[in-house]
C-alpha cells in the first residue's frame, strides 16, 4: 500500500508537472516563468498610478515593465529554491504587509462611501474655522530640533523653561545635541485645539512638539496674516470635510471592532494608562505634549 501511495504521489506531481508545461503565454496571460503566470491584470497593476507622458510608446512601455516582472519573479524563484519563504523574518514581514494592505483597502472602501458636502455644510465649516480661512496666519519660529531620547521622561527638566535659550541650557545639561534654526507654522494645517494651547503661551515662552522620533522646541518670532482665497477656500473645506468625516468612519469602526473583541496581554505589556504619551516630553508646557506633525522649515 505504501509503496502504491508513493507511485501515485509521484504521478500527481508529474501531471502537475506536465501541466505547467502545457501552459501558453495567450489571452490574459502575457508570459509564463519556469511555469509561473504573468497576467494583464498584473503588468496593468505595476503601472497603475505612475504619471506617463502622452509621448511615451505604451507599448514599448508595458514590455519593459513586463522584463522588470520577470526579474523579480525569477530572484523570488531563486529564493524560495533556497527555502526563504520558510524563513521566521519573512513570514512576519510578510503577514505585516498583508495586514497593512488589508488595511488601506478597507480605508479606501470607507473613503468610497464619504458623501461629497453639500453648500450649507462647506459655509458651515468655514464659517467654525476661521483660522483655516479668514484668519488664516503664518507664524515665524526661532527652533530647536532634536532626537528623541531613548528615555523621553528625561526632558521633563524642561518644563521649567520658560525661554528658548534656558531650553538649550537644559539640553546642554542633558548632553542632547540639538540644531537652530527658522521655520514656518500654518494654523490652517495645525490642528485647532494645539493652536490654541500654542497662542494661550505667554509671548517668548517655547512650545514643544514631538514628532517622527524628533522634538521641536519653538519660540513665535512673528505672524503674518494671510486670508485663503474664496476660489481656493471652498475646495480645501470640501476635501477637509471629507477627511474628516473618513477619520469618524475609521475611529468609529475600530471602537466597534475593539469593543467586540478579546484581547488577552501577557504581564507587562498591557495598554498604558489613559492620557499617557509614550515617546513624549512631560506635561508641563501646555503644548508639551500634544501630539502634532512638526512645523515645516520654511523655504
Amino acid at each position: 500500500m505504501k509503496t502504491r501511495l508513493m507511485i501515485l504521489a509521484g504521478t500527481a506531481a508529474m501531471m502537475l508537472t506536465l501541466s505547467a508545461c502545457g501552459k501558453k503565454a495567450e489571452g490574459q496571460v502575457v508570459a509564463i516563468v519556469n511555469g509561473e503566470e504573468v497576467s494583464l491584470q498584473e503588468l496593468n497593476a505595476e503601472l497603475a498610478g505612475q504619471n506617463i507622458p502622452d509621448s511615451v510608446d505604451k507599448k514599448l512601455l508595458m514590455k519593459e515593465v513586463l522584463q522588470r516582472v520577470i526579474d523579480r519573479k525569477l530572484l523570488v524563484q531563486n529564493a524560495k529554491s533556497q527555502g526563504m519563504d520558510k524563513d521566521p523574518e519573512y513570514l512576519t514581514q510578510q503577514r505585516r504587509l498583508d495586514e497593512n494592505l488589508m488595511v488601506n483597502l478597507l480605508g479606501k472602501k470607507a473613503a468610497s462611501s464619504v458623501k461629497i458636502p453639500d453648500a450649507a455644510a462647506i459655509d458651515k465649516f468655514i464659517a467654525e474655522n476661521p483660522q483655516m480661512f479668514a484668519q488664516r496666519t503664518r507664524f515665524s519660529l526661532d527652533q530647536l530640533q532634536f532626537d528623541m531620547p531613548a528615555d523621553p521622561q528625561r526632558l521633563s527638566v524642561l518644563q521649567k523653561d520658560k525661554t528658548l535659550a534656558e531650553v538649550a541650557t537644559s539640553l546642554d545639561s542633558l548632553g542632547i545635541k540639538y540644531v537652530r534654526g527658522n521655520s514656518m507654522l500654518d494654523s490652517a494645517t495645525a490642528p485647532p485645539a494645539l493652536m490654541q494651547q500654542i497662542l494661550k503661551l505667554p509671548a517668548g515662552e517655547p512650545f514643544i512638539l514631538p514628532a517622527g522620533g524628533k522634538v521641536y522646541a519653538s519660540v513665535i518670532t512673528g505672524r503674518e496674516l494671510t486670508p485663503t482665497p474664496p476660489e481656493v477656500a471652498r475646495p480645501a473645506a470640501t476635501e477637509a470635510i471629507r477627511r474628516r468625516d473618513l477619520a469618524d468612519i475609521s475611529t468609529k469602526t475600530l471602537k466597534q471592532a475593539r469593543d467586540s473583541a478579546k484581547i488577552d496581554y501577557q504581564t507587562g505589556y498591557e495598554p498604558p494608562a489613559k492620557g499617557a504619551a509614550p515617546g513624549t516630553p512631560a506635561a508641563g508646557n501646555p503644548a508639551a505634549a500634544a501630539p502634532a506633525a512638526a512645523p515645516k522649515p520654511a523655504n
